[in-house]
């Protein structure tokens, strides 16, 4: 019986307590100001940043006991109220910011909001500084997308569309610069690095080289015009000198440009580098000249080939320079390698580009006007028109007047064939 009355007394005791902490909970809570959420743009740049500059602007609650003889402090000391800081309301937004909106109204009120908070100067100029070349970057990163060539094709670039990117580059700097004046001063441009050497030697397009960073693009642009000017340089050297150039020097001068941009790209970069820049690929285009491959089809065959080429090229500057039996080793390897990668299908289709025959059909159709499925037409004639030629030539019975008679007039038969199959190819009624 004393056990169990024990036991109530105990239980009265620990209500009594909870009731004594929630009414001190209750009592200490009242005057306090309500905490009021700033919520920052979701934008990746803008939420960290800004998350430093505000937790800068709290300031922190003292755990230390008040001295004797005064009151604790029911809430932190307010500032003076000045005009400025009337100005200075926090207004926030939800939205991220494009070019558009970075250069409006509202990004200032966003700056502002800023400061109102507290954030310190040098913050606010890292987080707008940070938002402007985010966005820059994107805008770069859009026009190397919209410009980047067909690189698995054998057409060269047009020098237009070199023009054209290097004047969007200018402006598109003139556009990050004016943008940081308006925002932060002219103060603030003087101690941002500029980033003039977008596509001045080389186009650095393409999703993968287009994301390359300002200070990324520039080292690989000095070092393309490094490489352009040991080129000339070599070029000139041997052409004063009364020399032919050395393919195997060209080749080292190659190979240095190639372990330099190393030094700077990853080996996903280097790659669409290479593709688009390199001997070897202007090379494999001009191989390919013809076969019309496919974007995969030609990084396929460039990764397996480019191996074998350079080493060739470091060793013997050319296939020139090999001989006989290296030659048939050199060229059967190729072709066994473009077999695999295009399929038998594909490599018979490529075999039939090396025949003059169906080069010279490509050029007709060339001439004329005439869609790709001409050159097919046009080369079957061709090839028919070689044996009558033959034929003629080695005919005895014939005079060299006969023979050259009968030759012309097949020539001009040809040619209205040509014109025949190039108008069927473009729908077009021959005349």
């Amino acid at each position: 019986m004393p056990e169990r009355n024990l036991l109530y007394l105990f239980l009265a005791l620990n209500v009594g307590l909870a009731g004594a902490f929630i009414a001190y909970v209750f009592v200490t809570n009242r005057g306090q100001p309500p905490i009021v959420s700033a919520v920052f743009p979701t934008n990746k740049t803008n939420l960290s940043t800004n998350a430093i500059g505000l937790l800068a602007a709290i300031k922190p609650i003292s755990t230390n006991p008040p001295a004797p003889g005064r009151l604790p402090e029911s809430s932190p000391t307010l500032p003076p109220h000045t005009n400025q800081q009337a100005e200075l309301k926090p207004v926030f937004t939800r939205k991220q910011f494009n070019w558009d909106r970075v250069q409006s109204d509202e990004y200032l009120k966003y700056i502002d909001s800023l400061r109102a908070v507290g954030c310190p100067e040098e913050k606010v100029q890292y987080i707008i500084l940070a938002d402007i070349n985010e966005l820059s970057a994107k805008l770069r990163l859009k026009e190397a997308i919209a410009h980047d060539t067909q690189w698995w094709r054998a057409e060269p670039a047009e020098m237009m569309l070199v023009n054209a990117l290097q004047e969007k580059g200018r402006e598109l700097e003139e556009q990050r610069r004016a943008l940081i004046t308006k925002l932060l001063g002219a103060e603030a441009l003087e101690s941002e690095q500029g980033e003039g050497l977008l596509w001045s030697n080389v186009q650095l397009t393409g999703p993968v080289l287009g994301s390359l960073s300002p200070e990324l693009h520039n080292q690989v642009q000095e070092i393309c015009a490094h490489s352009m000017e040991r080129h000339q340089s070599t070029f000139w050297a041997r052409a004063n000198g009364g020399q032919p150039l050395n393919p195997v020097e060209m080749a080292k001068l190659r190979e240095q440009t190639r372990a330099d941009l190393k030094q700077v790209l990853n080996n996903q970069e280097m790659e669409e580098f290479l593709l688009r820049y390199s001997y070897n690929a202007q090379q494999l285009r001009s191989d390919l000249h013809g076969l019309e491959p496919a974007p995969d089809e030609f990084r396929k065959l460039f990764r397996a080939l480019d191996p074998i080429d350079h080493q060739m090229q470091m060793d013997y500057g050319s296939k020139e320079a090999l001989s006989e039996k290296q030659k048939d080793r050199y060229e059967r390897q190729r072709e066994e390698i473009i077999k695999q990668t295009l399929g038998p299908q594909r490599f018979e289709a490529y075999l039939l580009t090396k025949d003059p025959l169906y080069r010279q059909a490509q050029m007709f159709a060339t001439q004329y006007g005439a869609p790709a499925k001409a050159i097919l037409p046009i080369y079957q004639m061709t090839k028919a028109n070689e044996s009558k030629r033959q034929k003629i030539v080695t005919n005895p019975t014939l005079t060299p007047q006969e023979k050259s008679d009968a030759i012309n007039a097949m020539y001009q038969e040809q040619q209205r064939s040509i014109q025949q199959i190039a108008s069927e190819a473009n729908g077009t009624p021959a005349r």
